[in-house]
């Protein structure tokens, strides 16, 4: 006898069979995938070590109802395997017209070479579909171009307008798109460029695009605008404390300030000491929230919190280093924290500073000042110059400021002697030693006196004819060049002199970022590293001009604008400390190391039975250096020094 639902059990698995199957998720497919770098390189692509990778890659599936999705990042997340696992799935799964685009030729090869070119060849189902590389036939594969039945993968340069703007595609990633200029070869953004080979599936609305991106100044920031716009998703964990969700920020964690940095996170909800060890379990059981609904489109937030290929530790050891410039703390920022950075350029009131002067003595180096330089900027009418003294910290004390007047279009007379006499003067510190300024940087700029200054610095020890050099990631002080010395139009016979190059906007940058910090003046416990003091002997010119520009970042007209403006036409006091800034990372402020230090104080300062850093030793120490300072007539007894031109030498091989 049959079963009276024989045959709808029979219709029923036969319907089954027959029934479409929902395609991959970009996901499932990826876990065949073998990663080409990062601590599981050549080995399949393991979800638990990257957790919040599938939600990305799956909103941009071909069953996803969106078309964009951007991805807000630091480094050391392992989000890079995001772009390749999606163009990966697009080739196993649904072929079609596929681009990959970095900001730069360079990047181009790099990115075939180091992460597509391996995971292509580790991985079975891209192996067997992407064909070979065949040097005379059109049908291969090349270095920038993939091809597949149904479709290939274009490896573009974001920095050339015609590769953004050729061919349909139907699938593309913008990887670092912080990086892609806003007017491309003057045709407009090169992220709209990019967007518009995708018009043709507009109106099919399955045209996928995902921007990945570390963001940069938050002015200008590409992928901090396109996050904002999305619907700005976080990783939440469950606290173990409460059960309630948090998203790890840096603000909650405690760490100390030097090694061991024992990093840990301090739940705000409740309180509980997370450890890092707990992170991990935590991190691979958590999730993304929206946090704005209403945005366009999937944007996502991954930072080095919640990424396990590092550690808390490390990042507390790059937020310590972050306080001494700005650079650093817009590199902690952008590389660990996966924010934008917003310059401190514009300068503090000159007022404030003028109000938060000290009662130090004129020409008298603080016993922390260990490193003595001096910068010069050249006027047709006389010579602006400053000197000052920096500590292990960054700290500084201008030491003597002056206006020296007099011509300078002849380097024997006018204000150069008076320069000659500054740069020979014997400072003392506060014990009443001898201090010589070690270096002096005098501008031979577009000033119109470049020979007058080339052939002065030739014949004086320790005087470095510098230019100064804007732009990102110019270095403070570079490797100087070979200079001709001209008289009336005419090379002089044996004329030569070294100038030096002055990265001068990280220079602005790092010193406006220590002026607005607070010291002891303004009721702070402690002066902060790279707080600058300033004694009540200067007045309001010299503020007035350290002060006189501030720094632009912004989209006009579509063209990003970078510079330092000025607020006042004379600013020379502000350059003038920024040569003697380059002189004291020549002489090691930034390289030397903790023992290079204490070498150096020991060769400056004389023998003590204490500490002379201590509070006491330097309460002591001042009423015999005010002493000295207050009785010319009774020199204090002068020791020789050492020159620290050659302290450093030996202290950096």
């Amino acid at each position: 006898m049959k079963h009276p639902n024989a045959l709808v059990l029979i219709a029923g698995i036969f319907a089954g069979i027959l029934a479409p199957q929902p395609p991959m998720t970009p996901s499932a497919w990826a876990k065949d995938l073998v990663v080409p770098d990062g601590p599981r390189a050549g080995s399949r692509w393991d979800v638990s070590l990257t957790p919040y990778v599938p939600e990305i890659i799956d909103a941009l599936g071909p069953d996803s109802p969106h078309n964009m999705v951007a991805v807000r990042k630091s480094q050391q997340t392992g989000i890079s395997v995001a772009g390749i696992a999606l163009v990966g799935s697009y080739i196993a799964l649904a072929p079609c017209r596929i681009a990959y685009a970095v900001p730069r030729q360079e990047d181009v090869g790099e990115f075939n070479r180091e992460k597509l070119g391996p995971a292509i060849a580790g991985t079975k189902s891209l192996k067997t579909k992407v064909r070979g590389q065949m040097s005379r036939s059109g049908e291969g594969s090349t270095q920038t171009s993939k091809r597949f039945p149904g479709g290939s993968l274009k490896l573009l340069n974001a920095g050339v307008a015609t590769e953004l703007k050729s061919k349909t595609l139907k699938v593309g990633v913008g990887d670092e798109v912080d990086e892609w200029s806003f007017d491309l070869d003057g045709q407009g953004d090169a992220f709209d460029l990019f967007l518009g080979r995708f018009t043709a599936f507009h109106a099919t609305g399955d045209w996928r695009v995902l921007a990945l991106s570390t963001p940069t100044l938050a002015a200008t920031s590409r992928i901090d605008k396109l996050f904002q716009d999305g619907d700005q998703r976080y990783w939440h964990v469950r606290c173990p404390g409460c059960d309630d969700e948090i998203v790890f920020s840096y603000e909650h964690m405690k760490h100390n300030d030097h090694p061991p940095y024992q990093a840990c996170y301090v739940a705000p909800c409740c309180g509980t000491v997370i450890e890092h060890h707990e992170k991990a379990s935590l991190v691979r059981g958590g999730r993304f929230v929206a946090t704005n609904p209403k945005g366009l489109y999937p944007s996502f937030h991954v930072d080095a919190l919640i990424s396990q290929l590092t550690t808390w530790d490390k990042l507390a050891e790059a937020a310590v280093a972050a306080g001494t410039s700005e650079a650093k703390e817009k590199t902690f920022r952008n590389l660990w924290l996966g924010l934008s950075h917003e310059m401190r350029g514009n300068a503090p009131e000159w007022e404030r500073l003028m109000e938060r002067r000290e009662n130090y003595e004129r020409g008298v180096i603080d016993a922390r000042g260990l490193i003595f330089v001096a910068g010069a900027d050249v006027q047709h009418d006389g010579i602006y110059v400053e000197a000052v003294a920096f500590a292990e910290d960054r700290q500084s004390w201008s030491i003597d400021a002056a206006f020296l007047e007099g011509a300078t279009d002849d380097p024997k007379a006018g204000a150069w002697p008076l320069l000659e006499a500054f740069r020979a003067k014997r400072f003392t510190d506060v014990y009443g030693q001898d201090r010589m300024i070690e270096a002096l940087a005098v501008d031979s700029g577009d000033g119109g006196r470049t020979s007058q200054v080339l052939e002065w610095c030739r014949q004086q020890p320790g005087a470095y004819a510098i230019k100064g050099v804007g732009g990102r990631g110019v270095p403070a002080i570079g490797l100087p060049s070979k200079k001709s010395i001209t008289k009336g139009g005419k090379r002089k016979k044996y004329g030569s002199a070294k100038q030096w190059p002055v990265g001068t906007w990280g220079l602005k940058s790092e010193l406006y970022a220590h002026l607005h910090k607070s010291g002891v003046s303004a009721g702070a416990e402690i002066d902060p590293p790279g707080y600058p003091h300033f004694g009540k002997w200067l007045d309001a010119e010299f503020f007035k001009q350290l002060t006189a520009e501030y720094f632009v970042d912004e989209i006009k007209r579509g063209r990003r604008i970078e510079e330092w403006r000025p607020i006042r036409r004379e600013n020379h006091f502000l350059d003038s400390r920024i040569y003697a800034m380059a002189m004291a990372e020549h002489l090691g402020l930034s390289r030397l190391t903790p023992e290079g230090w204490a070498q150096l104080r020991a060769r400056l300062l004389p023998a003590p039975e204490t500490d002379l850093l201590s509070p006491a030793a330097m309460q002591a120490a001042a009423p015999a250096a005010a002493a000295a300072v207050a009785s010319p007539d009774k020199p204090a007894p002068r020791k020789a020094r050492l020159s620290l031109s050659e302290i450093s030498a030996k202290l950096n091989g």
